[in-house]
């Protein structure tokens, strides 16, 4: 890194730009390499001192961690956010990401309670409405269950 403080977050910046470029071409692989590059630049005081710089280079990263299939950063990313993000608006990117890599895992329980638990948070309370999730789930797997993957996949659409 950079002696001057201020190189550092120009250079953050600039790999902050060049990842979102990467996104917007849908190349996801680049755009988390620019965003990590652009994470290694931030000094310890980051949160605090370049909050805004900071969350957007986690958040996005995350996302494109998320869209590369690696959870393992997703986590340790998501975590950061969680832990200095200063309001839960500025945490639900991360929590949705989490959310959907826990579904595309194959962890739709736990996908789904984490979705419960932030839309509770959000005033929004859906345990109780009589059914759980997972019986809902379970029915819709019973009624699908006397088709095969052919006749479902090639079922025209409405």
């Amino acid at each position: 890194p950079f002696k001057k403080k201020s190189q550092n977050v120009i250079v953050a910046n600039l790999n902050l730009q060049a990842g979102k470029k990467a996104m917007e071409m849908s190349d996801f692989v680049a755009a988390y390499s620019f965003f990590d590059n652009g994470i290694s630049f931030l000094r310890k005081k980051h949160w605090e001192e370049h909050y805004a710089l900071s969350l957007e280079l986690f958040d996005l990263a995350a996302k494109c961690a998320l869209t590369n299939s690696d959870y393992t950063s997703l986590k340790l990313l998501s975590e950061q956010v969680i832990a200095h993000g200063r309001s839960y608006e500025d945490k639900l990117s991360v929590m949705y990401v989490s959310t959907c890599a826990l579904a595309f895992s194959f962890r739709l329980p736990e996908s789904i309670e984490q979705g419960l638990d932030v839309l509770a948070n959000l005033g929004i309370e859906l345990r109780g409405m009589g059914t759980s999730m997972e019986a809902c789930v379970q029915e819709t797997k019973d009624l699908l269950s006397v088709y095969t993957d052919d006749e479902i996949l090639n079922t025209r659409r409405m």
